[in-house]
Parts: structure tokens; sequence; C-alpha cells
């Protein structure tokens, strides 16, 4: 039972992220930019109004009610003027402080206090004011990609496993094909490879990119109103229908590249007998100053060097750049540096100086975010 719950968790979450921040509600609309224009202002100033700002943060949560727990957690980031949507997947068995209650898992803290105990241990984690929360409940999430008739996914390998108990199957080849409802949630179920639940988590993010490009074709236009009908039942959040509404009618026909996604970084760990992920405190803390900020940065250029010797830090530092609004083009390699350095003499120079107080401040053409060794993940 444990096994179908979470499948369908991880696909409900995905689809309703989607249908918030790429939905298409009004899809009669579409064919009249002049209404389309009027009614995304609406929507931004209702928003606004709302919630006395312009960039909002939000966590949603998958849920497991019976046993108390989130199996899937992410910190959204809504710039309302850009319509661009940031979403940054912090695994589930993130190791944290709870108050009142030790160090546990990060799940954990659903089943203590519920979507504002883990938003408020995942905004002290990240130094970021969460503005609300949506926790889901799925009960018929295979019906979400079903809706659309399905989706294309790349397999990246030949995926086999059983598990008879919890009546899960997974039967997949290797290479691109259209999946059904169910044969997606067994692809983002799949952790049997040495990816793990990073990889569960990477595939949630290309399925939700999946979905997006599905839902800007028009002839799944006319789909999208009985989508939202199917996620709006299972959710749980402070905001109203109206609220909900506003959301999906700004975001309706983005294109795909203003829905990014990424991973808060970490790796495995074992305390005592238990599976946990480490994260670094300071790259916790830097993602959510760059994502969460309330303010727009300055759009001066911006190039990031990566010497760290760490490949994958390229895609964690610009993810969060771009997802809080900065102007980075382009991003290099370097050889390994003990230190960071900004280097540049514009405003957004200064302003990355304020951001990464520790790092050296030298003058320069072009403005630069070097980021060394000293940057490398401590976990």
């Amino acid at each position: 039972m444990r096994s179908r719950s979470l499948a369908l968790r991880t696909s409900l979450v995905a689809a309703f992220v989607i249908a918030l921040v790429a939905g298409f509600l009004a899809f009669h609309q579409l064919r009249d930019p002049l209404v389309q224009t009027v009614s995304i202002h609406l929507a931004q100033r209702d928003l606004a109004a709302a919630f006395h700002k312009r960039r909002l943060n939000f966590l949603v949560l998958g849920i497991q009610a019976d046993e108390g727990n989130s199996d899937t957690i992410l910190l959204a980031h809504l710039d309302l003027d850009q319509r661009i949507a940031t979403l940054v997947s912090i695994p589930r068995d993130t190791w944290v402080a709870i108050p009142g209650h030790g160090h546990q898992k990060l799940n954990a803290a659903y089943g203590i206090g519920g979507p504002a105990l883990t938003a408020k241990v995942v905004g002290t984690m990240t130094g970021s004011h969460i503005d609300s929360t949506i926790a889901i409940d799925p009960v018929g999430a295979k019906q979400i990609v079903d809706a659309i008739g399905g989706i294309n996914i790349d397999v990246e390998r030949d995926m086999d496993y059983d598990d008879n108990y919890g009546n899960l199957h997974i039967h997949l080849k290797k290479g691109e094909q259209f999946l059904s409802g169910g044969k997606v949630l067994g692809y983002m179920r799949f952790r049997h490879d040495a990816e793990s639940d990073w990889g569960r988590m990477r595939r949630q993010q290309q399925v939700l990119h999946e979905i997006v490009k599905e839902l800007g074709e028009p002839q799944n236009w006319t789909k999208i109103p009985r989508l939202i009908a199917v996620a709006r039942k299972d959710v749980t959040t402070p905001l109203n229908d109206a609220q909900l509404q506003a959301l999906v009618e700004l975001y309706r026909g983005v294109p795909p590249d203003n829905v990014r996604t990424f991973t808060l970084p970490g790796r495995g760990a074992f305390v005592g007998d238990a599976s946990v992920v480490l994260i670094d405190d300071w790259w916790a803390k830097i993602i959510g100053e760059l994502v969460c900020s309330a303010t727009e940065p300055p759009q001066n250029v911006v190039l990031v060097a990566n010497a760290t010797g760490i490949p994958d830090v390229t895609k964690t530092i610009v993810g969060a750049l771009r997802g809080g609004g900065w102007n980075v083009q382009t991003s290099i390699e370097e050889p390994t540096r003990a230190a960071s350095e900004i280097v540049g003499n514009d405003l957004a120079a200064h302003r990355l100086a304020d951001d990464f107080s520790g790092f050296s401040h030298r003058s320069g053409k072009a403005t630069v975010l070097r980021l060394g060794v000293d940057t490398r993940p401590q976990t």
C-alpha cells in the first residue's frame, strides 16, 4: 500500500506544481492575445495585493497522512513579474533540527507539526521566508498523467523491478517512449540503481518538464480544467480558490524554460542505523539567499566560473542565480583554485559581494562570480 501511495504522491506533486506554474485555466481565451495580456495583469495585481509582494516562496509537500510524514519536499520561488518558477527539491531524508524534538529526518516534521512546522524548519535551514504551503495527499494521481494522454519520456536505462507485496512492477526499456500514467509512476519510483533517491528527484524534475511541454500543445488545452479539478480536491493549503486560480492564470502558457528545477546539494550518510542526507549549511543558506530573495537583483551580466573541481556545482549555482533573477548568460569550468572571489565594478558585482560576504572582491571590467575549492560542500 505504501509503495502505491508514494508513487501517486510523487506524481501529483509534479502535476499540481505544473498546474500552478504552467496551467491553462481559461483555455478558450488563448486565441486572443489582448485578453490573455489583460488576464495576466489582473492575476499579477491580485497576487501582489494578497501577499504584498511580487516574489513569492511556497513550500510544496507530498504527504502520507496515515503515516504522518512528507515524502516529497519542494521549495518553490515564483517571480510574478517575470512569470518564472524555480523549484528546489529537498531530499526527504535531510538531517535537520526540529524545534523541541532534536535532530530527525526532515520528512518527520510534518507528522509533528504539519506544513507550518515543516515550513519553519526549511525556512531556518535555507534562511528563507516562506509565504505559504501546499500539502498534497493524492488519491487519483495516476489520472493526472492520463488526463493529458500520457507524456514522452527518454528512459535513461533498462529498468526492471518487482515488489509483489507493494504491487509495484517496473519494466521499462532504455530509449524515448510515450508512457501512460502508470508507467510514468513506475519511472519516477525507480530507485534501484546507483543514484537511489537522487535519481528519483532527477526523474521527477524530468517528468515535470515534460508535462509543461505537453500542456503547451494546443490540442491539450481543453484537458486542463479536468486536470486542475482532479488535483484540487487532494490539496490542503491556506491559499483560497481565487489565489490558486490567479496563480494558474498567471503561469499558463509559459515556456518550459520558465520552469527551472534543481536539487539542494548533499550526500548520503548514516547517523546510527539511520540512512540520512547531510546538507552543507553554507550551500543551503546561499541557495535560499539567491533563489528566495524578496528583491530583484541588478541586471548586469554575470559570468559564473567554477574552479571547485566539481562539475555539478555549476548547475546548482547557475540554477540558483537564474532562479533568483540574476542575468547569468554563460558559465565556464576553470582549473581548481583555493579561494573564491567576486570580480567587477558594477551594481551586480557589489550585490554579489554582499550576498557572498566571505569572498574577496576586486576590480575588473566584467562581473565574475568565481567559486573555488573553499566552497566545496562540507558534509
